[in-house]
């Protein structure tokens, strides 16, 4: 290879390794940005357990307490960003394991973003589509799949929903969770270890849903009191899953984009020895030829005299 072809090569590697850089530098400030505002569920949920002093509604016979079909609904969160490693099929494996020997007929999908539907498109699967996860509009998508799942629930077109989405354990790793999302009988249920229940124990309720005419005035039906914090509670979860595959997402490309960036290097290393080398051996050339050139005008010199 010409030493012209080596350093343009070299070139190449050395912008290609800068924009690595730059990419991974760029995934790890959005993680550490977001990571500190996941700190503000906590104050949602302290404020959220309070509504459950009120009432419990456990023991309502409603479609959002107990499962009223026997069609499982999966939502399955994969990212549309590139480097991502196997990030997106993780989650698409672990969606098929939950199906296990159910037909697709008693099966329910609910795909977020383009690489897993189209995925599943490809396996011929039918599904209802939702936009990958834009950060300017996570509630927005939050409410949009929560209206669509809650009433696909009530509708009795689905019972038990669960999520299946990447979940960041570190900054250097990820893992696929799974969720229950609905029914959320645990969710009214003091006795249940739910998040709301830790919350509210040692305060109780204040009374049963059957004999709640008799101790409150609710101005409101059960059953809609039970729909709207049932409402509430599937749109923040979906908030927090949507924010953790966000910071998933930056942690895998920061991760897969370091990977790269050490590849590169490597082979940017080697394209230097070529380079050097090639170098070298041009100069050597360049001498050997002046070498030889004065040596055979010396002769000529010579024979003239």
């Amino acid at each position: 290879m010409q030493l012209s072809e080596i350093r343009k090569k070299l070139r190449f590697q050395t912008e290609l390794l800068n924009l690595i850089d730059t990419l991974k530098n760029i995934a790890a400030s959005q993680y550490h940005f977001m990571e500190k505002e996941k700190e503000r569920f906590d104050r949602f949920m302290d404020a959220f357990a309070g509504f459950f002093r009120v009432v419990n509604l456990v023991e309502i016979d409603d479609p959002l307490v107990r499962a009223a079909s026997d069609v499982q609904g999966i939502v399955v969160v994969t990212s549309d960003s590139g480097f991502m490693g196997g990030l997106n099929q993780g989650v698409l494996r672990a969606a098929t394991e939950i199906q296990g020997d159910r037909p697709d007929t008693k099966v329910s999908l609910v795909v977020i973003g383009d690489k897993g539907a189209t995925a599943l498109g490809d396996h011929g699967r039918a599904f209802r589509f939702f936009n990958g996860i834009d950060r300017e509009r996570i509630y927005e998508q939050a409410v949009e799949i929560k209206d669509f799942v809650v009433r696909e629930v009530l509708q009795r077109r689905m019972g038990k929903v669960v999520v299946v989405y990447p979940k960041p354990v570190s900054f250097a790793s990820q893992t696929i969770e799974t969720i229950n999302l609905l029914p959320c009988a645990e969710l009214f249920d003091v006795r249940a270890e739910s998040a709301v229940a830790a919350r509210v124990e040692g305060r109780g309720f204040m009374t049963e849903a059957r004999r709640a005419a008799r101790r409150l005035i609710v101005e409101s039906s059960l059953s809609d009191m039970l729909e709207y914090l049932a409402g509430v509670w599937v749109t923040s979860k979906l908030y927090e899953i949507f924010e953790d595959s966000k910071l998933a997402e930056f942690s895998a490309r920061a991760m897969h984009l370091e990977g790269s960036f050490d590849k590169v290097q490597k082979e940017q290393k080697k394209i230097k020895h070529q380079a050097f080398k090639a170098a070298h051996e041009q100069i050597d050339k360049g001498i050997r030829e002046s070498f030889a050139g004065t040596k055979s005008n010396r002769a000529a010199h010579r024979q003239a005299g």
